[in-house]
């Protein structure tokens, strides 16, 4: 894309659908023009399971954000999630034979023909660290003399069937495919600004259907875990356990809850509507403790998981002493962070909505962390490949197309 451009950008969660609109900025930093929530609840863990559902939610955040920007949206950016997406390292090496490093030869490096298999394809190619002849760290060897090049690339790739209802479900509403993010990769662009943005960082997305895990080493993303429990599921042990509807377990769990039992919790009592006889609500006294002992198992849980995925990743090494930013929904529990602190042995930092570079005059809700990630993956400078990542997406959409096109041929 082009710096001082408008871009739209849509986050499709678990619980919810968030389209935001905006004017990037040359410098990077951007305003926000339009947004727009809507529920949605054709989503699990990640994955599409009911794709009408998904297209009305869609349409609706979108039709919010663009009465709100005074902007009709023709092409969006799209958020991917999902257990079954795959995170890789990979290495390639060119020859140069003693010349300047060119563009032209970085991109050479970075073609992916014969890593695309029938089941998966490539949704980000980020360069981790390029090495030039004996020198390693490289973070741009354009303008070097080389004999031989190599890079270290960072490959996410997702199942074809989930791009493909995806881009589906973008289609029925009338729009374009501008580039997809994965969820975790916008989080950590967010909530990492400058102050801690060329350090290595650990990124923990609490939503709704997934927790994730972002490794950012030095600043670039170079790997993402994914664990299929999140906050809907605390949500559906508090229904269960309380015996009453979904909506008001997760009000109470937004009003009332904490990530752990505390000493005083027995002495906080809660009122909680109770399906009597004959569709009669009556109300029902319980303590914080009864709640919370209901919460912190599962919070445990999550944690404990994610501790496990740390502990057995290929980063271990090198980031051993960093500290970890935990974002999203889950986030905003009572004692979340010192809980976290507690059995992730680390330093923990919780962000809500990274602020940087962003006007904020609109008011916006926290769960829009993903979407202002996605914008500032729109306005990341020609070098980190975007072009290479639109390149990808432009291949994406004609491959789905053509299976369109195929069917309508012999179907109608």
């Amino acid at each position: 894309m082009k710096t001082g451009s408008i871009v739209t950008v849509l986050d499709i969660g678990s619980t919810k659908v968030c389209c935001c609109i905006a004017n990037v900025a040359s410098d990077g930093t951007f305003s926000i023009l339009g947004t727009g929530y809507c529920v949605c609840l054709g989503v699990k863990s990640g994955v599409i399971t009911d794709i009408r559902s998904v297209e009305r939610s869609i349409a609706k955040a979108v039709e919010i954000a663009e009465n709100a920007a005074d902007f009709r949206v023709k092409s969006v950016y799209v958020s991917i999630s999902g257990k079954d997406i795959k995170s890789t390292i990979v290495s390639a090496k060119a020859h140069i034979g003693g010349r300047i490093v060119k563009y032209e030869n970085v991109m050479q490096l970075l073609s992916l023909n014969g890593i695309e298999n029938d089941d998966y394809d490539i949704i980000h190619a980020i360069p981790i660290m390029f090495s030039v002849d004996s020198l390693m760290g490289i973070k741009d060897p354009i303008g070097m003399v080389a004999n031989d090049i190599s890079v270290n690339l960072n490959l996410v790739a997702a199942p074809k069937n989930q791009i493909n209802n995806l881009l589906s479900c973008l289609s029925r509403c009338h729009l374009d495919l501008d580039g997809m993010v994965l969820s975790s990769y916008a989080s950590g662009l967010c909530v990492c600004d400058d102050n801690n943005s060329r350090i290595n960082n650990i990124v923990i997305d609490f939503g709704a259907g997934t927790t994730s895990i972002a490794f950012f080493y030095d600043g670039v993303f170079c790997g993402s875990e994914i664990i299929p429990i999140g906050g809907s599921n605390i949500t559906n042990d508090i229904s269960f356990c309380l015996n009453i509807s979904k909506a008001s377990a997760e009000r109470i769990k937004t009003l009332h809850g904490a990530a752990f039992v505390s000493i005083d919790d027995e002495k906080g009592n809660i009122l909680i509507p109770v399906l009597e006889d004959e569709n009669i609500i009556d109300l029902q006294q319980i303590t914080k403790e009864t709640l919370n002992s209901i919460i912190q198992p599962r919070v445990e849980e999550i944690l404990n998981a994610v501790n496990a995925k740390i502990n057995n990743s290929i980063f271990k090494k090198d980031f051993a002493n960093c500290s970890v930013i935990i974002t999203g929904g889950g986030s905003q529990l009572t004692g979340i962070k010192d809980f976290s602190a507690k059995i992730l042995n680390r330093n923990v930092i919780v962000k809500h909505t990274g602020t940087h570079g962003i006007d904020t005059k609109i008011e916006v809700e926290n769960d829009f962390s993903v979407a202002f990630g996605m914008i500032k993956f729109a306005g990341i400078s020609e070098y980190t490949f975007l072009n290479r990542q639109n390149a990808i997406n432009s291949n994406i959409r004609r491959k789905i197309w053509k299976k369109i096109k195929n069917w309508f041929e012999n179907n109608w």
